[in-house]
């Protein structure tokens, strides 16, 4: 045995435990949901370092992405097809209908585990910033555009956003408290209202959009107080944008277009609470 053949096949090896441990730790996110750093190397039995040297890894290359200190799988792992046929390209239309006839700003989020990720928004105008854009991961337990995501969630997820530790961005996120009786006005209106919960000054709308019983998405629309118009007339409109969305999707192909992490346990007979 050469030493440079010695060297080959132990980097090789070397490369194969990292893989190994790498997936390990997606899988077990996958089935955690939600874990903070410490917790991952406790339950994996890893040095504290090297999970971190992992997460880094993993993140960088957008398989995980980190919500107010824990660690959840991203989008990425959920993702079916080509751009083509993936709801954010249903979604448009819907999107630029809503922003035209009401001029405010349209927003499609989804739930992935305990965290909303925004995946598509048309601004009402290009200077109309909003912390929610493209890509941007938010908590479930603040912004119309979550809080339908949240209240129309299995109930494991719902619980762990509940017993979770809740980060106030303004004065007016919710507390604990709050945010229960909150999600209970939810399941029973259909739609969320939201007054500053993380940009002051900001207001929301939002619904939640069933497709086959399950919550697949929320469409929303922010604006300034001034800008909003009566909520009844807001919640009319986005509840027609739904009805326009799950139209567009092509039948049977759902869980094509977009796929949530969770999507197993949850048809695997886990109970989702939807209020009624």
């Amino acid at each position: 045995m050469t030493f440079n053949g010695a060297l080959a096949r132990q980097y090789r090896r070397t490369e194969y435990t990292s893989l190994k441990r790498g997936l390990e730790i997606l899988s077990h996110l996958q089935e955690a949901g939600s874990l903070r750093i410490a917790e991952l190397a406790q339950q994996l039995d890893l040095p504290l370092s090297t999970a971190y040297r992992y997460v880094t890894v993993l993140r960088a290359n957008g398989y995980l992405i980190e919500i107010n200190g824990y660690i959840v799988p991203s989008d990425r792992l959920a993702e079916r097809g080509g751009e083509a046929d993936h709801l954010v390209q249903y979604s448009r239309p819907v999107l630029r209908r809503l922003r035209e006839v009401t001029q405010l700003t349209a927003v499609l989020a989804v739930r992935i585990h305990s965290a909303a990720v925004c995946l598509d928004v048309a601004f009402a105008h290009p200077k109309h910033k909003i912390s929610f854009q493209r890509g941007k991961v938010r908590p479930l337990y603040a912004g119309a555009s979550a809080l339908p995501l949240l209240a129309f969630a299995p109930v494991g997820p719902r619980r762990s956003v509940l017993d979770g530790a809740m980060r106030q961005y303004t004065a007016q996120t919710p507390t604990p408290d709050e945010l229960e009786a909150a999600l209970a006005e939810v399941q029973r209106d259909g739609y969320a209202v939201s007054h500053g919960h993380l940009t002051p000054g900001a207001v929301g709308v939002g619904i939640p959009v069933f497709v086959d019983g399950r919550c697949l998405c929320s469409l929303s629309l922010v604006g300034s107080p001034g800008a909003m118009q009566q909520v009844e007339e807001l919640v009319s409109e986005l509840e027609s944008g739904a009805n326009e969305l799950v139209a567009r999707l092509p039948s049977g192909a759902t869980e094509d277009v977009w796929l949530q992490p969770d999507a197993e346990s949850e048809s695997d007979g886990e109970e989702v609470d939807r209020g009624y």
